[in-house]
Order: structure tokens, then C-alpha cells, then sequence
């Protein structure tokens, strides 16, 4: 178990080999969020104070993930560029859009983009990250994922209580 720091710095890190095939699934239990960031096999389990906070408190882990274990059709995460022009075209697309379900096809088309690396944008070009899903990528957990989810929940809580001790 890691703090959040290193924990991203390793998905990052496995993004930077592949930046294909992610997806990034967040919700709610009990107090904090887990947050889900999967590609196959492989993943990562992260629980968070909170996803309203720029520097939340959080411990994450990797996981092993059965494929039987996840949806089929996961969306595709990541970092996608587009220049100037095209992001411009897209928000005054959008913002001429009053139906929510085509609002949602604009944004599924802009997520359609190829991932790519997280580097820096020159003054031409934007990032996008996304799509961030809500809810769970898996159709059931493991045991192990269960147990893995009360340990982090735990040292979660513990560094929770040291930050603020208010609310101990």
C-alpha cells in the first residue's frame, strides 16, 4: 500500500509505456471514493478523502483484475491533444447544444481521440483527460479486492484522524 503520490507516479509510469486501453472509474463507499484506473489485467485501487480536493488524502495499491470480471466495452481513458482551432469548434458546439444526449455524443466523439503521452502543450494545443467514469468497471470483486479495499480503508481512515483531529 501506497500514498496516492507514488501510487499515481506508477500508473503514470504504465501509461507512459501504453497510453492505450485505460479506464478510469470513480464512486463512493462509506466515508471515502475509490477510484478505479484499470488497463486489462492490471490496475490500480486508489481510496481518497475526497474528489472535490486538489491534494486529497489517499493510499492506493495495484490489483490483479480477472477479465471475466469487467464490463465488456470499458471507455477509453486518457490525455488527448487538439489544437486551437478544433477546441474552439468543439466548445461552440457545444454551447449551442441544449439536448443533453447530444452534448454527450460531442463529448463521446471528442474521447474518440487517440491517448496520448502527458506532455507539456505549446501555446497551439490543449489537453483533454478523460472520459472519468462513475461507478464500478467490475461486474463482481474478488475476495482479495474486498480484503485490499478494508486495508486501505483503514490506513486511509488513520492518516484521516491524524490530518484532523477534530474529527476523532
Amino acid at each position: 500500500m501506497k500514498n496516492i503520490e507514488e501510487i499515481m507516479d506508477s500508473f503514470l509510469e504504465d501509461y507512459k509505456e501504453n497510453p492505450k486501453g485505460w479506464s478510469f472509474w470513480t464512486d463512493k463507499s462509506d466515508d471515502f471514493y475509490n477510484i478505479y484506473v484499470i488497463n486489462e489485467d492490471k490496475g490500480y485501487f486508489i481510496k481518497i478523502d475526497s474528489i472535490y480536493n486538489n491534494n486529497p488524502l489517499g493510499m492506493g495499491t495495484e490489483i490483479d483484475i480477472e477479465k471475466d470480471q469487467l464490463e465488456d466495452e470499458l471507455p477509453n481513458f486518457g490525455f488527448r491533444r487538439f489544437s486551437r482551432k478544433e477546441l474552439k469548434n468543439f466548445m461552440e458546439a457545444l454551447s449551442s447544444v441544449k439536448d443533453e444526449s447530444q452534448k454527450k455524443e460531442l463529448f463521446e466523439k471528442q474521447m474518440r481521440k487517440k491517448p496520448t503521452l502527458p506532455t507539456e502543450a505549446d501555446e497551439e494545443e490543449y489537453m483533454m483527460v478523460g472520459p472519468f467514469n462513475k461507478g464500478s468497471p467490475f461486474q463482481y470483486s474478488l475476495e482479495q479486492q474486498k480484503e485490499v479495499d478494508k486495508r486501505l480503508r483503514k490506513k486511509l481512515m488513520k492518516k484521516f484522524r491524524r490530518k484532523y483531529k477534530m474529527y476523532q
